[in-house]
């Protein structure tokens, strides 16, 4: 035990010994480098004071520099030669630019550049100019105005001082411009909108700017994004080109599109989900979507979030709260699960509805029809719910209301008082009527080639007329309706005073004129060759004049129209046509030549019109046909049937009065509107006519938009037609239903009523298979069609239909010629029962508006099919339908 703890003093006292003997080495270095003249090269000590200065009296002029270099030992004083080292370690020698400092710059030369003029690179030397004083800071900014502007991959500046000032040279490094923007990988986009995305931040002939890239690279991926493409992969390279130009290609990974597989609502108590779902664009797939949402489209999403909004603002629910929505990815990264939360908030009642108008002094005064009148145009009333989307279109009736009346900047803004204990809101209408407003000029931009008489007279207003946003609104359609431009544009801008209005008519002009030779097959008139010159703003005058011909199996053609909508600058309009037409059926053929003059006179502009029609036309009916595809075989068997009538010919003189009531929104293919027409035709000896008739004729057409894509159509047509004639009517004037252009699923011109005869007079020869289709005189169908698009960039849209129709014969003639049909719906014999007897069938189709027309391909099944009638019939036929 004492040898340990003697050990461990020895040890302690060792230890002492080593740092006594530190201590006493270190300190004559201490104390040198404490004392003002120590030794050469010896610095004060980190943060403390400096040597005080010397007096006055001492101070010496101070030795150049290569004199204090080659002093001798003893030439000073010890702390003068340790101050003279420590001078000469702080200070540098002054620069080329801090020698110049104050000099004026005498020339600036630019160099390097090729692209960039010497004049815009001069623009950002802002404080280094020709005539200025140098200066260091002032050149340093304007490099780094230089390098910012993004234009240069290297700025230098070379200084050289002269006896008159500074003269600069500044050399640059241009980068490179970008000449070409390619795009690889991209099937679902085309180049020419990833481009367009591109352009906000890199266009074709720009500078090459990194940052830039990256930026537009984002911008691709939400391009991409949009269209539901949330996996996309953009990467890009820059390839050198000649004269400092490069080629910008981006390559893209599309990967699949991600859709939404579930759409979660939180928190919507008053509205059900199926509700949400139903307004929102998102989540709803298309025809071909097989039960997925669709893809995901953050346009489409954006728009949900509002619709959800004014759904419950039109419930009543004025506090509603709709959370940022939570998009999340599914594990598998091939889906989304977007969730909406919901804070709905009270239902709000209204307590008190008062709408009245006041003057500019804030009196109320008289409104315009009255105060009954004008509370009964908002159909709110104290203890309903509160619909915002009702009252604004309620309010809108109002303005309408004044703004047909003259005063265009009418004011009506709604004032909402919340009570959130009662759950009630009071709403007041203040209206101002402001002064009268009249038109003022009315100017027609754009028509290179049509007249402005022609556009003119198609608008409802006039100069110096009150103003009417009504009339204003039909003229647009009414221009639009005329089918000569691709745009119409009606706009309004403040007159040479605040009682006048301007009204600018901007157009842009499409090609009236066609010219189309085609080909093709149809499964009604079997191999079909047409050719068509048509024009139908002809001189820019609104004419229209067409020539057609066709032939084909069934078919031949020559008609010459010319049409005039406003004849010698009237209200009437005028139509001639000549035609020579060759028809072939079933049963007969058909020659018709002669031609038609049709008056009309716009009863109520422009809906309702009144037409009178002559037609003069000699008509030829035979069994057997050429139509230069081929001759039609012999019938002979039915031309000997024992019908007394069947072949009547000769001149048909006759007169047409019709009416039209139109408000569909394209003639050619429309989505929406009516279009009703009923008309009588008299063909009689007093106008010198052969064949005499009386045949009325009604039609009636009705489109229902479902959404902007989906369309509802019905299609209605009936007829009847008698003669004063014993013999009856002409074959040739008789109904026959059946096939592609009126009831889909049969044979053309197969419904009717028939007669059980035989094949001739011989009571021993053969009967007729199935009967002899006779036609009626008094018929009727109609078609209930549903379409949707499929394929929208090609224009190519789907229908599902069902049909309904028949014909009935009403003369005794053939009543009594042979036994009674087996079958009620081809039964001759007429009673108000048959009318019950009708035909029907469903079906689809496909329709191609294709660059040569409309084209349709449909499948037709009977219900309730007779014996010797397929179980489906296919047809396809260029043309539209209704």
């Amino acid at each position: 035990m004492l040898r340990l703890l003697g050990r461990r003093l020895r040890l302690v006292w060792l230890g002492l010994f080593l740092v006594f003997v530190a201590v006493a080495a270190i300190r004559p270095r201490l104390a040198a480098a404490q004392v003002p003249g120590g030794a050469p090269g010896a610095q004060p000590p980190r943060g403390g004071a400096a040597p005080p200065p010397a007096p006055a009296s001492a101070a010496q002029p101070s030795a150049p520099a290569d004199a204090a270099v080659g002093a001798q030992p003893g030439a000073g004083t010890p702390a003068q030669v340790a101050a003279d080292a420590v001078e000469s370690t702080i200070h540098l020698a002054p620069t080329e630019a801090e020698l110049a400092r104050g000099q004026p710059v005498v020339q600036v030369a630019i160099a390097g550049n090729r692209r960039v003029s010497t004049e815009d690179v001069l623009v950002y030397l802002g404080q280094t100019r020709v005539g200025r004083p140098f200066t260091p800071e002032g050149l340093a900014r304007d490099v780094r105005e230089l390098w910012d502007s993004g234009l240069f991959d290297d700025v230098e500046v070379d200084l050289t001082r002269r006896d008159d000032g500074v003269s600069l040279r500044v050399l640059v490094r241009e980068r490179p411009s970008i000449k070409a923007i390619e795009f690889s990988g991209n099937k679902e986009i085309d180049s020419e909108d990833l481009t367009e995305a591109l352009s906000v931040e890199i266009k074709t002939g720009t500078i090459l700017s990194y940052a830039a890239i990256r930026r537009g690279v984002q911008k691709l991926r939400d391009k991409y994004a949009e269209e539901g493409f949330f996996l996309a992969e953009v990467s890009y390279e820059v390839k050198p080109e000649r004269e400092n130009q490069v080629t910008l290609k981006f390559t893209i990974k599309e990967h699949s599109p991600v859709t939404v597989r579930r759409i979660t609502f939180i928190g919507n108590h008053n509205i059900s989900d199926e509700e949400l779902r139903e307004v929102m664009i998102t989540g709803q797939g298309g025809f071909f979507a097989f039960g997925t949402g669709g893809p995901f489209r953050q346009d489409a999403f954006e728009r949900d979030v509002l619709v959800i909004n004014a759904l419950y603002y039109d419930r009543g629910f004025l506090a509603v709260q709709v959370a940022t929505p939570r998009v999340m990815l599914t594990p598998d990264r091939t889906g989304i699960e977007v969730t909406i939360t919901i804070n709905e908030g009270p239902r709000f009642r209204i307590r008190s509805l008062r709408v009245y108008e006041r003057d500019a002094d804030g009196r109320e005064i008289e409104p315009l029809g009255g105060r009954r009148a004008l509370r009964e145009m908002v159909r709110a009333k104290p203890g309903d719910w509160f619909n915002r989307a009702e009252l604004a279109k309620d309010i809108g009736a109002i303005q309408t209301l004044y703004r047909d009346a003259g005063y265009a900047n009418v004011e009506a803004a709604p004032d909402t008082q919340l009570d959130p204990d009662r759950r009630e809101v009071d709403i007041t209408v203040g209206i101002r009527r402001n002064q009268l407003v009249y038109f003022g000029r009315i100017e027609i931009r754009g028509n290179t080639k049509t007249r402005d008489k022609v556009i003119r007279r198609e608008m409802e207003v006039e100069e110096r007329q009150l103003f009417s946003e009504t009339k204003l609104e039909r003229s647009k359609q009414r221009i639009t309706a005329l089918g000569y431009f691709e745009r119409v544009d009606i706009s309004t801008e403040q007159g040479d005073d605040p009682q006048h209005i301007n009204v600018n008519v901007d157009i842009g002009e499409k090609p009236t004129g066609t010219f189309q030779i085609g080909a093709g097959f149809s499964s009604v008139e079997n191999f079909i060759a047409t050719a068509q010159v048509q024009q139908a703003n002809l001189l820019g005058s609104g004419q229209s004049l067409s020539l057609q011909a066709q032939i084909s199996g069934s078919r031949r053609l020559v008609d010459v129209r010319f049409f005039e909508p406003y004849l010698f600058d009237s209200p009437f309009s005028a139509a001639v046509s000549v035609y020579n037409q060759l028809r072939t059926y079933t049963e007969f053929s058909q020659t018709s030549t002669g031609g038609s003059l049709t008056l009309g006179y716009p009863l109520i502009e422009p809906e309702l019109r009144a037409q009178l029609t002559y037609t003069l036309e000699n008509d030829e009916i035979s069994s057997a046909t050429n139509t230069g595809l081929g001759t039609a075989e012999e019938r002979a068997s039915f031309q000997r049937l024992p019908l007394y009538n069947l072949f009547n010919a000769g001149l048909t003189s006759s007169i047409r009065p019709a009416l039209t009531f139109d408000t569909r929104n394209n003639q050619l293919f429309p989505t929406s509107g009516i279009y009703l027409q009923g008309s009588v035709e008299l063909a009689h000896s007093a106008f010198g006519s052969e064949n005499e008739f009386l045949r009325y004729r009604a039609t009636g057409r009705f489109y229902y938009p479902i959404t902007d894509s989906l369309v509802l159509k019905l299609n209605t047509e009936a007829g009847m037609v008698t003669s004063p004639n014993p013999q009856g009517v002409p074959i040739f004037a008789r109904f026959f239903l059946g096939g592609i252009l009126d009831v889909r699923g049969f044979e053309i011109r197969d419904i009717g009523p028939r007669l059980p005869l035989r094949e001739s007079l011989d009571p021993n020869s053969l009967p007729i298979a199935n009967g002899a289709n006779i036609g009626g005189n008094l018929m009727y169908y109609q078609n209930l069609e549903l379409e949707f698009p499929i394929l929208e960039a090609v224009q190519i849209k789907g229908v599902v239909f069902t049909d309904l129709g028949n014909a009935w014969n009403l003369e005794k003639l053939y009543c009594n010629a042979a036994p009674a049909s087996p079958h009620d719906v081809t039964n001759p014999c007429f009673s108000a029962e048959r009318l019950l007897d009708v035909r029907t069938s469903w079906g689809f189709g496909l329709r191609w508006f294709s660059p040569l027309g409309p084209l349709r391909f449909e499948w037709g099944f009977p219900f309730k099919r007779l014996p010797y009638e397929e179980t489906y019939k296919f047809e396809f036929n260029i043309g539209n339908f209704f």
